[in-house]
C-alpha cells in the first residue's frame, strides 16, 4: 500500500518533477472506495481513507478504524494514490 514505483511508466522532466529527486515518482495508496453489490446500478458503496497513518473505513454516517489488512482484502472499486513528493518549479 506504500511505496507504488511508478517511475517505469512516466517521462523524465515532466513539470512538477525534479529530475533526479529521490521518490519522486512514489506513490502511496491514500483511499479505496468499494463497491458492496452484484452490478454498478445496484449495491452499496463504502471507503477506507488513511489519515496519519491509520486507517478509516466510512460507510455512510459511521465512521470507524480499520486495519491495512482490512484494506488489502478489500475487492476495490476506485484506487486514490498520492504522490510522495511533490514540487512545483517557481514561475518564470
Amino acid at each position: 500500500m506504500e511505496s507504488l514505483d511508478m517511475s517505469a511508466f512516466t517521462v523524465r522532466g515532466v513539470t512538477g518533477t525534479r529530475l533526479g529527486a529521490q521518490n519522486s515518482h512514489l506513490y502511496d495508496l491514500a483511499a479505496v472506495i468499494v463497491h458492496h453489490g452484484s452490478g454498478a446500478g445496484t449495491g452499496h458503496y463504502t471507503a477506507f481513507a488513511v489519515h496519519d497513518g491509520q486507517w478509516f473505513h466510512f460507510n455512510d454516517s459511521s465512521v470507524r478504524p480499520a486495519t491495512t489488512d482490512a484494506v488489502a482484502k478489500c475487492k476495490p472499486y476506485i484506487l486514490f494514490y498520492v504522490r510522495r513528493e511533490f514540487s512545483i518549479p517557481p514561475p518564470l
